[in-house]
């Protein structure tokens, strides 16, 4: 498959991978925008409508996660030329194109959707129009030939909603008020296809110029005069003639004097860096001739006075063991999260006892020039040099642990070894030593202490391999994959066992998910039954909340195999006539009769449901104090009965008891009394789902309840401001801001981010495996597959109080040393420039207090 077919495969994966929740983002949005709608109607028969839209897009929304999916593949992999991203004539057959089912007034719907995405998502639509136009091959902006245009994801929303509903109209109503959401979730999206494209270098076609093998035509090229203008040889003549050595020299027009800045040949033969960014660009993206030329004379006598210069380093005495472990664990008592990033790089002394001999800086120095000493051509120096300024990049970067980092400098010798045989090695991405590299990198993400008993297990197999590979001494990346095997098994045994801890807490929250969707769906139906007219608010409470909840479950176990397993539809019918006084007041024999089985079936499915006795007993209570007038009526005639008999009790019922007497131990939390609000009538769906004790406990609730910890903050924050009365407003305007903020950075959260969390007294990683479609719930895995899971509010207070940090992962921390080698600058010293980087990216990454 061609790098630009497997390039925009992964677009279209991206888009795939994130359709279910794009959709239910989109669906909520246009529920909510369609309830207000209806409040704000003042027409009946528009607010039926209204009510019919939103309620169909609640039922569709689960089901269409899938299924949109595969509408949205299926519009993909059509022919790109059938629609444009731009708005056209609505009598155009590009825009008539749209139109399925000839339905010219549903045609004209999305076409007014698609016009009305058009300015949301112009400044991302741009971007992406130009480089899908380079990626497919061609060499001007053609937006029509985008792919990933708005009106495919229109085409592929038409398809899925009329698979769903018949009604033009009801489809109609989704379509203008998915808007808004719609576009937005484009936004995002194409952001991230266009960061997919940019880092694996794709240029924009608007501004690729192309040369002709002679002379340029006049007037070609415009503006783009310092990328079009040809190069002028003339002036590196001198230049030229130093690498055109007798026997080695070619025909003038190709040597190394086509790049716009060279170095001197003596700067490939030293231990640092002397090639900038702009030599790497080219040699790992067009490369050329020039590459494959002979190193000169001036470049081994460079190499030779290296080699003097690391003898005399290697007499000087090596820092103490005992001063490097002091170095390494001088911030070990601050909190993991507070640390400041130690400082790495290519020129660091590191341990010798983790890493032997190649601890020392100059042994991997001198291992470096002893290979510089054996190339022959352009091409190794410079991808020795290029090996070296990728693992300082590396090094440098805040994001990573301190003895990740240390390793990757360690590993430079077996990597140099191998840029003597494949000096762009770090360019293929299949390659194993970049694979073996990026793994380690990765799977370290998982931990932000390096002093743990857990990342030790991790890094120790790591350290052991690497030191393998230093021994090997050899250029065959074979050892690479083998090593990599390895560790892989032993990470995937462990994510197997976590996943089987996680899997608990993970089913239970979902199948909460699901049972909840489906319970307010039933409540929905239940406020539709003619019999729950006048029924008092606590009855319609309990029917829409909890014995919802008992129908949903009952359900979902029995898959469908009864019409009403455990009969807990049946016995609304029984509870909702027990409490119609002015009905059981003249049939009392019935509900006599009625009362112990329908008492023994609510008990029953609130039992299976997990409530326990304590939590049902105000229902009950008010339930009885319901049924109390027929109850007298009973107890009148057992006084009657008692007064023409000997006295006693009957039906275990004592005749002293009064009509009227209620049980001392009878809640009276409900009122009963109270009628039915308009809110209690009619059922809405609930935000979250509703989780039993056991399910609780199995989604690690529990580990997420507050701290010592936060009062320990609020402690402070009430202590400053008492100290000074001065300070008390900036503290609650920055308490405000942080609030702003929490709810910001947590919705920019993603399945599979990292973050820092506080749990039992100290910071774990953790990942985010699963939100709930409304976006309340979140569930966190942190190290062993411990779950954490917690409310919006939760998450929300946490971040603000800054026990739940977001870590800026930096995502393939191969691909970004590369690009930043790959951009094009102009020539520095890259050592002095590494400095600057790693100062910056201190500075930015810096914890704050």
């Amino acid at each position: 498959m061609p790098a630009s077919s497997r390039l925009l495969q992964q677009c279209f994966e991206e888009a795939l991978s994130s359709a279910p929740e794009m959709l239910a983002r989109c669906a909520d949005a246009a529920i909510a925008s369609l309830q207000a709608a209806e409040k704000a109607s003042m027409d009946v028969r528009e607010r039926d409508q209204f009510a019919k839209a939103w309620w169909g897009l609640l039922q569709n929304k689960i089901p269409w996660g899938s299924q949109f999916t595969q509408h949205l593949r299926e519009a993909l992999d059509t022919s790109p030329e059938s629609n444009s991203s731009r708005p056209g004539l609505l009598s155009t057959t590009s825009m008539l194109s749209l139109v399925e089912d000839q339905a010219v007034n549903e045609s004209l719907e999305s076409a007014r959707l698609v016009h009305d995405l058009l300015p949301v998502v112009e400044q991302q639509l741009s971007v992406l129009d130009a480089l899908m136009s380079s990626v497919v091959g061609l060499p001007t902006v053609q937006a029509e030939r985008n792919p990933m245009r708005p009106s495919v994801f229109v085409r592929a929303l038409r398809a899925l909603m009329a698979a769903s509903e018949s009604e033009p109209e009801v489809r109609a109503m989704w379509l203008r008020h998915m808007d808004k959401a719609l576009g937005h979730e484009l936004q995002k999206l194409y952001e991230r296809v266009a960061l997919i494209l940019q880092r694996a270098n794709v240029q924009e076609a608007g501004y690729r110029v192309r040369l002709a093998s002679g002379a340029t035509r006049p007037g070609v090229g415009g503006s783009a005069s310092t990328r079009a203008a040809p190069f002028d040889t003339s002036s590196h003549g001198e230049l030229a003639s130093q690498w055109q050595t007798s026997g080695h020299g070619t025909h003038r027009n190709s040597t190394w004097g086509s790049a716009t800045h060279l170095p001197p040949m003596p700067s490939l033969g030293r231990r640092q860096p002397g090639v900038g960014h702009h030599v790497f660009h080219e040699f790992l993206n067009e490369g050329g001739a020039q590459y494959d030329r002979h190193l000169t004379p001036e470049y081994y006598e460079q190499v030779s006075e290296e080699l003097a210069a690391i003898e005399a380093y290697a007499a000087i005495p090596l820092l103490d063991e005992s001063m490097i472990i002091e170095r390494q664990t001088q911030y070990r008592d601050l909190p993991a999260v507070d640390r400041p990033a130690r400082e790495v790089g290519i020129g660091s002394q590191l341990s010798r006892q983790a890493w032997g001999t190649y601890a020392a800086a100059h042994e991997r120095e001198r291992v470096l020039m002893h290979l510089k000493q054996k190339a022959q051509r352009v091409h190794q120096a410079v991808g020795l040099d290029l090996v070296r300024t990728l693992v300082s990049q590396v090094a440098s970067d805040p994001l990573l642990l301190g003895p990740v980092r240390e390793a990757v400098v360690a590993l430079e010798p077996a990597l140099l070894r191998l840029a003597m045989a494949n000096p762009k090695f770090f360019n293929e991405e299949e390659h194993p030593a970049r694979r073996l590299v990026e793994s380690v990198a990765q799977r370290s993400f998982k931990f932000n202490d390096e002093f743990t008993e857990e990342f030790g297990g991790f890094f120790q197999p790591v350290q052991q391999a690497f030191n393998a590979l230093n021994a090997n001494a050899s250029s065959d990346p074979q050892p690479f994959a083998d090593a990599l095997t390895a560790l892989r098994e032993s990470w995937d045994a462990q994510d197997r066992n976590e996943l089987a801890l996680q899997d608990n807490g993970l089913q239970s929250i979902r199948y909460a998910e699901e049972r909840q969707a489906m319970a307010d769906q039933i409540a929905w139906e239940l406020s539709q039954r003619p019999d729950v007219e006048n029924a008092p608010g606590v009855i319609l409470d309990f029917l829409y909340g909890p014995w919802a909840l008992v129908i949903a479950s009952a359900q979902l176990d029995d898959a469908g195999q009864q019409l009403d397993p455990g009969g807990y539809r049946k016995v609304v019918s029984n509870l909702l006539w027990s409490v119609k006084k002015e009905v059981t007041l003249k049939r009392p024999k019935e509900l006599f009769a009625m009362v112990p089985a329908m008492l023994a079936t609510l008990h029953s499915g609130l039992d299976m449901l997990g409530k326990t006795r304590e939590e049902t007993k105000p229902f009950f209570d008010a339930l009885m104090r319901l049924h109390q007038p027929v109850l007298g009526l009973r107890r009148a005639r057992i006084r009657h009965d008692a007064s023409l008999s000997e006295p006693g009790s009957v039906e275990g019922v004592p005749s002293s008891l009064p009509m009227d007497d209620i049980p001392s131990s009878m809640s009276m939390d409900l009122d009963e009394t109270l009628p039915a609000t308009p809110e209690q009538r009619n059922p809405r769906p609930k935000a979250q789902p509703w989780l039993g004790k056991v399910e609780l406990e199995a989604a690690g609730f529990q580990d997420t309840m507050p701290s010592d910890f936060d009062d320990l903050i609020e402690s402070q924050v009430q202590a400053r401001a008492s100290a000074d009365d001065s300070q008390a407003a900036a503290l609650a305007q920055e308490a405000e801001r942080a609030d702003i903020n929490a709810a910001a950075v947590l919705i920019s959260l993603r399945e599979g981010d990292w973050v820092d969390l506080y749990s039992h007294r100290e910071w774990l990683r953790a990942q985010l495996i699963w939100a709930s479609s409304k976006s309340t719930l979140f569930m966190f895995v942190s190290r062993g597959g411990r779950p954490h899971s917690m409310t919006k509010r939760s998450c929300e207070r946490l971040i603000a109080n800054r026990l739940l940090r977001p870590v800026n992962a930096p995502g393939a921390v191969v691909e970004k040393a590369l690009q930043s080698l790959k951009t094009v600058g102009k020539p520095k010293d890259v050592v002095r420039e590494q400095g600057a980087l790693a100062s910056v990216g201190a500075l930015l990454h810096r914890p704050s207090s």
